[in-house]
């Protein structure tokens, strides 16, 4: 998965975005859950539970966006030749991960 991440951020060097393409909320939505899910799992205070359970929040989270690891690692790959896409992305991801962090609005 990092790796994956990083290929994402060394595609930003390349190539250029068509006029079409948009950001996939949805794919900025299962990046966000992966993200949280390796950060649940990296709480655990188990350093023996942490790999298991980082693997099954992933499969989760891809399962719940009808995702596999090929899947994803082809919406990558496919990120990774558009730069301006997959800067889009991260950032719409950054942004969404930002929110989670700043918890709800206070009223």
């Amino acid at each position: 998965m990092t790796v994956r991440l990083g290929l994402l951020a060394a595609g930003l060097v390349l190539g250029g975005c068509g006029p079409g393409d948009t950001v996939d909320p949805a794919l900025v939505d299962a990046l966000v859950e992966l993200h949280l899910a390796d950060a649940r799992a990296a709480l655990d205070t188990s350093d023996a539970r942490r790999p298991a359970l980082a693997d099954s929040l992933r499969r989760v989270a891809l399962d719940a966006h009808g995702l596999d690891s090929t899947a994803l690692a082809a919406r990558l790959d496919a990120l990774a030749v558009s730069p301006d896409l997959a800067q889009a992305t991260y950032d719409s991801v950054e942004a969404r991960l930002t929110r989670e962090r700043q918890g709800p609005p206070a009223e």
